[in-house]
């Protein structure tokens, strides 16, 4: 069996390939992902139409990935949130409502300090699951920075609000 280690952000590796061949290249008949991409995805994969040793390839067997999807597995952070994320449908609400409440999604990803392509991503794509840990704390801040302190017992809470200001 082929066992790949993935690295995470301290360069631990945290996952193997558990697949009994090659993570390049292409597939086999024996193995329980054959003709499917083995992101997880289901998609199916083309078959080659070369024999490549180097690259691992051999002529009408499936690749192992759809095109682009290792990265999915083997980018230095991949995975890192497929199972332990929060799942967006969470967080979404609490995306549009700092979006009505600065004005634009520029804005709130400004005032966040992420990449605006990122949060209009959390918001608009649908087949978004999860999102990572560290961008949720930073939505779910960012909101509890606006709550009002109705009550006196609550004032004490916030009266350090520099400690939710999620800007640095």
């Amino acid at each position: 069996m082929s066992q790949v280690a993935q690295r995470d952000d301290d360069g631990e590796s945290d996952a193997i390939w558990l697949f009994d061949h090659e993570p390049r290249g292409t597939c086999h008949e024996r193995c329980p992902s054959f003709g499917t991409c083995h992101c997880g995805c289901g998609r199916g994969t083309r078959a080659t139409i070369h024999d490549d040793d180097r690259l691992n390839r051999r002529r009408g067997m499936p690749y192992v990935f759809s095109p682009g999807h290792h990265m999915r597995i083997f980018h230095p952070h991949a995975g890192a949130y497929v199972r332990s994320g929060v799942e967006v449908s969470r967080i979404r609400p609490l995306v549009f409502w700092l979006r009505e409440h600065h004005g634009s999604m520029r804005a709130v990803a400004t005032w966040l300090g992420v990449p605006e392509s990122t949060l209009r991503g959390y918001a608009y794509k649908q087949e978004l699951q999860r999102i990572p840990p560290d961008a949720a704390k930073k939505i779910v801040a960012a909101v509890m920075f606006h709550r009002p302190t109705s009550t006196s017992w609550q004032a004490w809470e916030f009266a350090d609000r520099d400690r939710w200001d999620v800007r640095g």
